[in-house]
């Protein structure tokens, strides 16, 4: 095999790994609460931990907010909670983030 051959298939594995480990699945998350979302942690499934908050501004009642998450590292399956200026909350369990990559998500 030549260098340059060599060379070349080894740019190329290193693209291929460093893509995959930055998998990631972006979705919108549209706010049709009637209430501001104040906060929104996500974790996945398997975590016992929220983590850290991962809104960057309050979303407003028909305001809308992309989200990217982990997958390559995580997985599909994320627990999310969402924290209201009225003082609640709602939290969903093994939401596929995977499965709603690219699309509208509408919490109602």
């Amino acid at each position: 095999m030549t260098m340059t051959r060599l060379v070349l298939i080894s740019c190329f594995s290193a693209v291929c790994l460093s893509t995959s480990a930055l998998a990631q699945d972006t979705f919108t998350l549209d706010n049709n609460t009637g209430y501001t979302i104040t906060a929104v942690f996500a974790a996945p499934s398997e975590d016992d931990d929220w983590g850290p908050n991962i809104l960057g501004e309050r979303i407003a009642h028909r305001e809308t907010m992309e989200v990217t998450l982990d997958t390559e590292t995580s997985g599909c399956m994320w627990d999310l909670r969402y924290e209201f200026s009225d003082g609640e909350f709602f939290e969903e369990y093994e939401v596929d983030v995977c499965r709603i990559s690219g699309e509208s998500y509408i919490l109602e």
